[in-house]
């Protein structure tokens, strides 16, 4: 029917404006009003066109990022969701908005109420509702917008009040918009009060567990509650996560062993006591049957806990402990390497390393082991202690200082490998004569063959000489650079690489590959030592005098 000119629709219009016309001035404000409405209208729950709520200005399209995915099982509507609604005689989606009330308003059919049901029971409620309408025509209507809500929070949390989430939300999340719990605050046996009834909230089994039912989704008809804590139970030994947990009614030993993240491998199980207090605090431990108690949770053997219980689960002695070596260098596959601890050899873990490569210096091979307390029987300490005459004060504090950071024991096995016998290092073992123990933690090292010598100490240019067969120390003295002012010519040392034996150079004959030419210095002497040097001599000549002089008068 079109209305007529005085009606309030067709106010305006004159009295001879066509038909079609007054049906145009019509049906257009509602268009214009259903695609371009404010966010106010659109929210009044009726019919409205998906482009107004997705317009850039409507501050609603920015929405908090929700948990996964909508369970239509367990997301419960209520006031402020958005639906998006569609059957085949609609060439766009309508959303459609709950109202306060909790209805969503239809035309034709109209009020549908669906707050509290799940997304699955309210669109099977909708489509009951609409069959008479829509029959055979493709209805649609799914979630489209979850609502923002109030939920107070209440209790040991740092800013109790009420805070506003948005759906669906859980019992953490709602602690946590107002500030966490505070610091005497439970993190078990937190309650949500949900009109008569409550459920129980524990954040520990569902940190440690990921179990759900310790975390359920709350909605604004709820009331989260955070209790003190006061009342605890204790759990030491071989679990993941030992400690002090807050005891609610109803614990038994396998929630305290859950709590606590389970028992780990090497748990003894069959070991297991609780101790527990009586009313003077008189501590008393017998042994529990665990296994079973976890094997069959709530039985008569898996014992209700009390105030101040205290488990212990002790862990089974070197459970799946194995011994590793390490082989580094020139050998064909290095790495780790399991062993029997104090029982394979280093020429069986050599064997399994495919053995040495072409460019393997068996002469400077040697095991490194890691000691707590004990001489470090390297080169270099032995060259700081056993030649004191050979470097200066502060070079054998450098070299007790490295051999500290390192916190290892060397050995040489250049003799072992190339002769196949020499002494075993730290411990021996069933390896063999010839041959040595390893322990766990050895590094076997095969250092690469580099043809050169070291020169050190009182010459101009200390390092590395290229080597050339026959030269002697003082042939590689000259080729880097020649003695210092400090250098004492007549005291050369050489340390020989393939024994690490210390000699003068004259006995070390042609210097191989590998070794360390050492040029000492001359031992330094202060101004008033050689004062004081001189004045004693004058006064041992003057003595000597005065002497001679009174046994001649």
């Amino acid at each position: 029917m079109v209305p007529s000119p005085t009606s309030p629709a067709g106010r305006g219009l004159p009295p001879g404006f066509p038909h079609a016309l007054r049906i145009a001035a019509l049906v257009m404000p509602l268009v214009v009003g259903a695609w371009g409405a404010p966010p106010a209208q659109a929210q009044t729950g009726e019919l409205s066109s998906p482009r107004a709520i997705l317009s850039p200005a409507d501050p609603r399209t920015i929405s908090p990022p929700i948990e996964g995915r909508v369970d239509p099982d367990t997301y419960r509507v209520g006031p402020g969701d958005e639906f998006a609604f569609r059957h085949s005689d609609l060439l766009d989606p309508k959303i459609l908005r709950v109202s306060p009330a909790g209805e969503i308003l239809f035309p034709d059919a109209g009020a549908v109420f669906v707050a509290g049901l799940t997304l699955r029971e309210a669109e099977a409620k909708v489509r009951e509702s609409l069959r008479s309408y829509v029959r055979g025509k493709g209805l649609v209507f799914t979630l489209y917008r979850p609502r923002q809500f109030r939920l107070p929070v209440l209790g040991e949390v740092r800013r109790p009040g009420a805070v506003t989430l948005t759906a669906p939300v859980r019992a953490s999340e709602a602690i946590e918009a107002a500030g966490g719990i505070g610091p005497g605050g439970a993190k078990r046996g937190i309650v949500v009060r949900r009109g008569p009834d409550s459920l129980g909230v524990d954040l520990v089994r569902y940190g440690t567990a990921g179990d759900l039912s310790g975390n359920p989704l709350v909605f604004e008809t709820d009331v989260v509650f955070v209790p003190v804590s006061g009342r605890w139970i204790e759990i030491f030994g071989a679990v993941p996560h030992p400690g002090r947990y807050d005891l609610i009614p109803g614990d038994r030993v396998s929630d305290l062993v859950a709590l606590a993240g389970r028992p780990l491998p090497e748990a003894a199980l069959d070991q297991a006591e609780l101790e527990r207090f009586d009313a003077g605090r008189v501590g008393e431990r017998r042994p529990i049957p665990l296994v079973g108690a976890l094997a069959a949770p709530r039985s008569a053997e898996d014992l209700e806990l009390r105030e101040g219980d205290r488990l212990f689960i002790p862990a089974r002695a070197h459970y799946n402990e194995g011994a590793v070596v390490w082989v580094e260098g020139e050998v064909t596959h290095p790495g780790p390497y399991s062993i029997r601890d104090g029982a394979d050899g280093i020429r069986s873990v050599l064997t399994r390393a495919g053995g040495f490569t072409e460019f393997a210096d068996l002469s400077r091979a040697r095991i490194d082991r890691r000691v707590d307390s004990a001489e470090r029987d390297t080169a270099f300490l032995r060259l700081a202690e056993e030649h004191q005459d050979i470097v200066t004060k502060e070079e054998r504090a450098w070299v007790k200082a490295r051999v500290r950071e390192r916190g290892a024991v060397s050995a040489d096995l250049s003799r072992i490998l190339a002769t196949g016998d020499g002494p075993d290092v730290g411990k021996s073992g069933p390896a063999g004569n010839g041959d040595i123990a390893l322990l766990d933690g050895d590094h076997v090292v095969i250092p690469r063959r580099f043809p050169s010598v070291s020169v050190q100490g009182e010459v101009r240019s200390t390092g590395l000489v290229a080597y050339e067969p026959g030269r002697r120390a003082a042939d590689y003295v000259r080729a880097a650079g020649g003695f210092t002012e400090r250098a004492n010519k007549s005291h050369l040392r050489v340390t020989v690489a393939r024994t690490g034996q210390q000699m003068k150079a004259g006995e070390a004959g042609p210097i191989r590959a590998g070794d360390t030419v050492w040029v000492l210095g001359r031992p330094e002497r202060s101004t008033w030592a050689a004062v004081r040097d001189v004045l004693t001599t004058a006064a041992q000549v003057a003595t000597i005098y005065l002497v001679i002089h009174q046994a001649t008068k």
